[in-house]
């Protein structure tokens, strides 16, 4: 069965909702999604970066940390945040602070990450509440929609391969 890309909508002024299928049970897009050795497999970067940190326990006051360098092996981007709430493997709430190379923290935002499953095929659901209007513009101006689907399309060859060990 073949899953439907990322869809995005904005419900307010300050959030975004993504969702997605994945063709798999849940319990192993939960798993893709919260251990950092499967983290790094999908995650997207742009052509020529290379994740240098992927670390975090998926647990309440656990944190998390994902970075990146660029072509020329120079640090460019850092994700961090705390996980407020974990009910595995169901849903994650964690804050979300990212930092671009020389222009420090972006702002900070909460996620809410919720999976559902029906007949083996995983339903995500995403919430980014962000603290203005502005900073969540500014996220949908990114583009970051074509990055996460690119994270998610390789995270459905990982999942389909069966080399998810």
């Amino acid at each position: 069965m073949k899953t439907a890309g990322l869809q995005v909508a904005t419900p307010t002024d300050t959030t975004i909702v993504m969702t997605r299928s994945f063709n798999a049970p849940r319990r192993m897009v939960w798993e893709a999604m919260t251990d950092p050795d499967k983290l790094r497999r999908w995650l997207f970067a742009p052509p020529g970066w290379t994740m240098t940190i992927c670390e975090g326990v998926a647990k309440v006051g656990g944190s998390y940390r994902w970075a990146w360098n660029d072509e020329n092996g120079k640090p460019a981007l850092t994700i961090r945040g705390v996980f407020k709430e974990v009910v595995a493997p169901e849903r994650i709430v964690h804050t979300e602070v990212m930092e671009m190379a020389g222009c420090g923290p972006l702002g900070e935002l909460l996620a809410t990450l919720e999976l559902s499953e029906k007949s083996g095929v995983t339903h995500m659901k995403m919430t980014l509440a962000f603290d203005s209007k502005q900073a969540r513009d500014g996220a949908l101006a990114s583009g970051m929609e074509h990055g996460m689907e690119a994270g998610y399309a390789s995270l459905d060859a990982m999942l389909e391969s069966g080399d998810f060990a």
